[in-house]
C-alpha cells in the first residue's frame, strides 16, 4: 500500500516511535486489557485508527525510509497496549507481494481464541516485537491452528476466523499482548532454540 499522507491517514498524526510503550513499562504492557463497547467511542476509535496507521505506514518503504530519523521497524501487527491503551484491540496486515496488491487486513476488537490445535508451529528465526528493545533469541512455540471470534472494525461485522501457520502465529502474538504477555515468555529458558521434531517450522 502506498500511503498518501494527505488523505489516507485515519487520524491526524504521522505515526512515530513516540507512540510505543515498551516492556520497561509493565504498568501497561503487562496489564490485561478489557473488552470495549461497540460501536467504538471516539477514544477507542482513535486508538484503532492509530494502530492501523502505524502498521500501514511502517510497511510503506517510500515513506518509512531507513534513513529517516524516526524510522519505524516494519510491523505486521500492533496491539492497543503497545500504544498505551489496555483495550482488547489489535490490527494485523499481511502484505504478500512487493506492489502491495495482495493484502489482508484485520482490525480486531474483543477477539478471543475459542479453539486451538495440539499441533505446535513456530517461526524458524523466532519472533520480535516493537515493544521489546532487548534481543531475546529463541524459538516461540504456538498453536499451528486457531479459531478466533471477534469483531472486525474494517468490515463492521462479527467474524469467525480459522487461521493456520503464519496468520495464526501473528494473531496469537497480538492477542497475548492484550493478556499482558510477551513472546519471550514462551521461549524455553534452558534451551532457547529447542524445537521438537513434531513441530511445524515456518
Amino acid at each position: 500500500m502506498k500511503l498518501d499522507l494527505a488523505k489516507d491517514l485515519l487520524q491526524n498524526e504521522i505515526p512515530t516511535n513516540k507512540w510505543l510503550w515498551k516492556d520497561t513499562q509493565p504498568e501497561v504492557i503487562r496489564n490485561k486489557s478489557v473488552d470495549v463497547e461497540l460501536p467504538l467511542n471516539k477514544e477507542n476509535e482513535l486508538v484503532m485508527n492509530k494502530l492501523i496507521d502505524f502498521v500501514r505506514y511502517s510497511q510503506d518503504p517510500s515513506l518509512n525510509k531507513k534513513e529517516n530519523e524516526d524510522y519505524l521497524r516494519p510491523a505486521v501487527g500492533l496491539a492497543a497496549p503497545q500504544i498505551g491503551s489496555n483495550t482488547n484491540m489489535f490490527f494485523a496486515r499481511f502484505e504478500w507481494d512487493i506492489e502491495g496488491n495482495d493484502v489482508e487486513e484485520f482490525a480486531m476488537v474483543n477477539a478471543k481464541i475459542v479453539a486451538k490445535s495440539d499441533q505446535i508451529g513456530c517461526l524458524s528465526d523466532g519472533e520480535g516485537c516493537l515493544s521489546v528493545d532487548k534481543d531475546h533469541k529463541g524459538i516461540v512455540p504456538r498453536s499451528y491452528k486457531i479459531q478466533v471470534k471477534g469483531y472486525d472494525w474494517l468490515t463492521k461485522e462479527e467474524v469467525d476466523l480459522t487461521l493456520r501457520g503464519y496468520h495464526a502465529i501473528v494473531f496469537q502474538h497480538e492477542l497475548e499482548h492484550n493478556q499482558g504477555q510477551l513472546y519471550y515468555d514462551r521461549i524455553n529458558e534452558q534451551e532457547p532454540n529447542f524445537k521438537d521434531e513434531s513441530w511445524i517450522v515456518i
